[in-house]
């Protein structure tokens, strides 16, 4: 018979070396050559949401849900940043817009599209941050990603200014019981 754990406290002598630590960096196209690039400077932190949606199959005559018998219906993944940095390639990518950068000698033209073409899709999305107990990195990829949030920005004095953009990875239609994410967590000795 096994014992019944009286430990209250779920603090171990380990648990320093298991901490992530700081809010990570962003990249677009991670691992990449050629086109993996640091996005920018973000404040406020990053949050990923991993949902799985499911459902229950119902059989007459039993009265509640059955071991075995919940499916998964829909996963969406999605990282909320807070782009403290503003560049062309930022709202570019916020607005799923397209940028005229000859017809202006002095700015960036940014404008909306009414169509989303393959090429809008990052390859993907890389939040890279700290886990205290290794000398590697935590690294979180979200693939074939685009800005689902449009563009919502605010500014006030004495204010870090953000942007708020919400990445979400899709499914690569090649390969459609793939899904479009993977943590990679150090291994510990």
């Amino acid at each position: 018979m096994a014992e019944n754990s009286t430990n209250t406290v779920g603090y171990t002598a380990s648990t320093p070396n298991h901490l992530i630590i700081d809010s990570g960096a962003l990249y677009k196209n991670y691992g990449i050559v050629g086109k993996e690039a640091l996005i920018g400077a973000t404040s406020g932190g990053n949050e990923l949401n991993i949902t799985v949606k499911t459902r229950d199959v119902k059989c007459d005559g039993v009265k509640g849900n059955v071991k075995g018998l919940r499916m998964i219906t829909d996963t969406e993944v999605t990282l909320k940043t807070n782009m403290l940095e503003v560049t062309t390639d930022i709202l570019k990518m916020a607005l799923l817009g397209q940028v005229d950068s000859t017809t202006n000698a002095d700015y960036d033209l940014i404008t909306g599209k009414t169509y989303i073409a393959d090429t809008d899709y990052l390859d993907n999305i890389a939040l890279v941050g700290k886990l205290s107990g290794s000398q590697k990195p935590v690294i979180i990829i979200l693939k074939n990603v685009l800005n689902t949030d449009g563009l919502k920005f605010k500014t006030e004095d004495d204010k870090d200014n953000v942007l708020p953009v919400t990445f979400t990875a899709f499914i690569d239609p090649l390969t459609p019981n793939v899904l479009p994410y993977e943590i990679r967590f150090p291994k510990m000795a």
